[in-house]
């Protein structure tokens, strides 16, 4: 069939019990004028619960996402185009890059009086257990909550970026916009030649407003950032540096502001952490 994918899963030396199609709507899909109807790559039991339909990953449901018309034909239902659009009370067909995805339990599975509901939700709990990683070979995580709490903190943590070739008194000469609002969480400071006195830090923020006008540049740090003499990181510094304002505006400007260079230092890299 023109766009469409089967896939018969096996666990061990064992067949499954269900088929598996998918559907990636194309051209050919379309040309076949078989509109919201969906020919089956194999028979089901009509009216035992026997299909899984999903649409553009959203499961349908049986009598209202779609309708069951015989033991291999299916018709979605996708509701129709809203009051105010140029095609209100149409219904909403297929279109390319449309994905359909369904699973068909065997009547096979039926006639040796299993349960359907039972096996689906044996398959999603190993579908769960392999969802706690990310590689075979990773150590999963403790639950799948923990697994999309570090996805969602990865997506969320963005950072800026400041490089400085050359360490001198004073405002760098260049300033970086950051797109997003958020919170700053962390700096950290890299000396590639660390000098042989301290090096002070300043990170200093401006809004998009106030620098299209007259600029105000205010410290992020209310104790400043060092590198010690010596030292290639703020890691190691004696006097950890705090923060005094952490929240960013969409759009703020962001520089590097050397109150004390040190002797020999080169290469200061600055990163700052913004959760989004």
């Amino acid at each position: 069939m023109p766009g469409t994918k089967m896939r018969l899963q096996r666990y061990g030396n064992e067949v499954s019990y269900r088929h598996e199609q998918e559907i990636i709507v194309d051209q050919a899909f379309l040309d076949t004028n078989n509109g919201l109807y969906i020919i089956l790559s194999h028979p089901y039991v009509m009216g035992g619960n026997a299909l899984d339909v999903f649409f553009n990953g959203q499961r349908l449901s049986e009598g209202g996402g779609y309708e069951e018309i015989d033991s291999a034909t299916l018709k979605l239902d996708l509701g129709s185009y809203p009051p105010g659009h140029a095609l209100a009370g149409q219904k909403v067909p297929l279109t390319i890059g449309d994905e359909i995805y369904i699973t068909t339990w065997k009547a096979e599975y039926l006639q040796t009086g299993g349960n359907i509901d039972t096996y689906r939700f044996l398959s999603l709990e190993e579908e769960v257990i392999h969802a706690r990683r990310y590689k075979d070979t990773d150590v999963p995580f403790h639950t799948l909550d923990d697994r999309l709490d570090y996805i969602q903190d990865r997506i969320e943590m963005k950072t800026i970026v400041m490089v400085l070739p050359k360490v001198m008194v004073g405002a760098s000469k260049f300033d970086i916009r950051f797109p997003h609002e958020g919170v700053i969480t962390e700096v950290y400071a890299s000396c590639a030649e660390p000098g042989t006195t301290r090096t002070i830090i300043q990170i200093e923020k401006c809004t998009q407003n106030d620098y299209d006008s007259i600029p105000l540049w205010s410290g992020i740090f209310g104790q400043k950032m060092i590198v010690d003499a010596n030292e290639k990181s703020s890691n190691t510094s004696s006097a950890p540096y705090s923060l005094a304002l952490t929240q960013v505006e969409k759009n703020d400007l962001f520089r590097v502001n050397i109150m004390e260079a040190g002797n020999g230092a080169a290469g200061i890299t600055i990163e700052v952490m913004v959760r989004v």
